[in-house]
C-alpha cells in the first residue's frame, strides 16, 4: 500500500508541474485494490457558524481565515463561467423545475425564499456554484447516488444560528442550506453550495477509496501538520499553515480539507489562483490538483471540467 501510495503521490506532483489533458488516462495506469466495506456509517456534515472560516471577512483582513465575505468584491475578481450554463430564472417554479431538468436534483423551498425580496439573488448564487460543476458532472454524481437508492436533494431552511449547511447521506443525499436576511448569516450562497457539494463529491469517492485510506491520502500533502478538530482555530497561523490548507477551517479533518478548497475557489478565485500559482505553496496546489483527479477518476471518464476552476489552476 506504501509503495502504491508513493507512486500516487509523484503522479500529482507530476500533474501539478506540467500540463495535460483527461486524467483519467494518467490514472488508468494504477492498479487500485479493492477496499473492504467500512460498515454502515452514515456521512453528516454540518458547518458551524462558530467557525473562523464561516464568519465571512476578507482573505486580505484575516489572510485565508474567512472564504465567503462579499463586501467591495471588485468585478474583475468575479471568474469568468462565459460559457457554462445558465438556469431559467424567470420565477421560482421555472427556476426549480430548471434544476431538476439540468441536473437531475430535487430543490426543496418549503418557505418560498426564492420568490421573496432576496429571491433573484438566491437563484444567482445557487446557478453560480451549480454552473461551476458543470451539469454533466452533477448528473453523474447524482446517478452515483441513485445506484445506492438515493435521491439527491437541495432543501432551503430558515436561519440557524449555529450552521450555514449541512451534508447528510442517510436514506437519500440531503444538502441544507440555511437562508437568513443578514447577508452575513446567510448560507444560500454560491459558496456554501459549493462546499456542500464538495462534501457529497467527497461521500461518494470514500466509497471507492474507503475512509482510512481517503483520511490518509489527503494527510500526505500536509507535511508535519495534522488535523486538529476543533483546535483549528487556537492553532492556525497563516504564515505556516496557509501553503497546505486553503484557510483555517481545512485543519479540522480531512472532509473539511477536501470542501475548503473547492469553496476558495468559488469564493475567492482569484486570490487562491494567485496562490496556487505561487511556488511556495506547492503542497496546496498538488493536493488541488489530487482533489481533481480523484473526481475525474472515479466519477467520469469524460474529458470534459468536472469542477471548472479546477481547469483554470491547472493553467497557472
Amino acid at each position: 500500500m506504501n509503495f502504491k501510495r508513493s507512486i500516487f503521490i509523484i503522479l500529482c506532483l507530476f500533474i501539478a508541474l506540467s500540463s495535460f489533458g483527461c486524467a483519467g488516462f494518467f490514472l488508468d495506469l494504477i492498479t487500485y485494490e479493492t477496499v473492504a466495506d467500512d460498515g454502515d456509517k452514515i456521512p453528516t456534515i454540518l458547518e458551524s457558524k462558530n467557525q473562523e472560516g464561516q464568519n465571512y471577512s476578507h482573505p486580505e483582513d484575516d489572510k485565508y481565515d474567512d472564504p465567503n465575505h462579499k463586501d467591495d468584491v471588485d468585478e474583475e475578481q468575479e471568474p469568468d463561467i462565459s460559457g457554462l450554463y445558465t438556469l431559467d430564472m424567470s420565477s421560482a417554479d421555472a427556476f426549480i423545475a430548471d434544476i431538476q431538468r439540468t441536473y437531475e436534483i430535487d430543490l426543496l423551498d418549503r418557505r418560498e425564499y426564492l420568490s421573496g425580496s432576496d429571491g433573484t439573488e438566491l437563484m444567482h448564487e445557487l446557478n453560480h456554484a451549480l454552473s461551476l460543476f458543470t451539469p454533466d458532472f452533477m448528473k453523474i454524481l447524482v446517478a452515483e447516488y441513485k445506484e445506492y437508492g438515493a435521491d439527491f436533494r437541495i432543501i432551503l431552511e430558515g436561519p440557524s444560528s449555529t450552521e450555514f449547511g449541512a451534508t447528510e447521506w442517510d436514506r437519500n443525499l440531503t444538502i441544507t442550506l440555511h437562508y437568513d436576511r443578514d447577508p452575513e448569516e446567510n448560507g444560500i450562497t454560491a459558496a456554501v453550495l459549493a462546499h456542500e457539494l464538495a462534501h457529497a463529491a467527497h461521500f461518494v469517492i470514500e466509497e471507492y477509496l474507503g475512509e482510512t485510506r481517503s483520511e490518509n491520502e489527503l494527510r500526505s500533502f500536509n507535511g508535519i501538520f495534522d488535523y486538529v478538530e476543533d483546535d483549528y482555530d487556537i492553532i492556525w497561523d497563516p504564515d505556516v499553515h496557509g501553503f497546505f490548507f486553503a484557510y483555517d477551517y481545512g485543519m479540522y479533518d480531512y472532509y473539511e480539507d477536501f470542501a475548503t478548497i473547492i469553496e476558495m475557489l468559488v469564493a475567492f478565485p482569484d486570490e487562491m489562483l494567485e496562490r496556487l500559482s505561487d511556488n511556495g505553496h506547492e503542497a496546496l496546489t498538488r493536493k488541488t490538483a489530487y482533489l481533481r483527479d480523484i473526481m475525474y477518476y472515479y466519477l467520469t471518464d469524460a474529458c470534459f471540467p468536472v469542477f471548472s476552476p479546477l481547469y483554470e489552476a491547472e493553467a497557472r
